[in-house]
């Protein structure tokens, strides 16, 4: 969420932030963003390997004659949120029109040139029912679903192409072991390469699934069966155990 100070005063931001965070997204702040090399550099890589820029918190490029240190936070927040895979953007603005005017521009072609999802909220001062926010919100929410769904699906098929491609590749450094057995030969690579490929197909294999368990501070109650397992009917918080001790007596 990028805005002024005062937004994160929930008398001003009209429970924006707790609308979204009801329903699934949780809000960071500007100044929540770390602001380490270590954690930055990975997102900024292409620039600076291209020598574009010389660290992460640059701003120089994109906006040379910046001269509010908020509005300038405001910017490279947005910048941020363009090269995070998993960060999409929420501008707030209390009029249209003030100090924020500059950075609308300037916003906008930044999201646009990196496809990122972006909803502004620049009028919240105006005078409108809360209704009118609250659709709002869900419009925007209800867009970050499908590009979920976007990105879950191409995710899928990248993945599906992989394994599909390595099985294929270790196929063919079978049948090429094979023949060169068939010639008492053997190559160490090769050898190599197949057990790294099937590894690998093992890997993409999904976990088993895990027993779920009952949470903590929770007792299970449960049946035991003819055939010695124990079927589960319930379960009941632990300072409840005394209680139902002496019903059962």
């Amino acid at each position: 969420m990028v805005g002024r100070p005062y937004h994160s005063d929930p008398g001003l931001n009209h429970g924006i932030p707790e609308e979204f965070q009801i329903l699934g997204y949780p809000i960071l702040s500007i100044r929540s963003i770390p602001k380490d090399r270590e954690y930055l550099d990975r997102y900024y890589k292409a620039e600076l390997d291209k020598g574009t820029i010389k660290t992460p918190l640059e701003l120089n490029h994109v906006w040379p004659e910046n001269y509010s240190a908020n509005s300038a936070q405001k910017v490279w927040a947005v910048g941020f949120a363009a090269h995070h895979p998993n960060v999409v953007l929420l501008d707030l603005s209390s009029f249209k029109c003030g100090h924020d005017a500059p950075t609308y521009g300037l916003v906008e072609s930044i999201v646009s040139a990196a496809k990122t999802p972006y909803a502004a909220l620049h009028d919240i001062d105006a005078n409108k029912p809360s209704g009118s926010i609250k659709i709002r919100v869900r419009t925007y929410v209800h867009a970050l679903k499908l590009h979920e769904e976007r990105l879950s699906d191409h995710s899928q098929r990248k993945r599906t192409l992989a394994v599909a491609i390595d099985r294929k590749r270790l196929e063919l450094l079978e049948i090429r072991s094979t023949q060169l057995a068939a010639r008492r030969m053997s190559d160490p690579q090769i050898i190599a390469q197949i057990e790294a490929l099937r590894e690998k197909l093992a890997a993409y294999e999904a976990p088993p699934a895990q027993p779920e368990e009952a949470p903590k501070g929770l007792m299970q109650l449960g049946k035991k069966n003819q055939d010695g397992s124990i079927s589960r009917v319930a379960t009941a918080p632990q300072n409840d155990t005394v209680q139902i001790a002496q019903e059962a007596e």
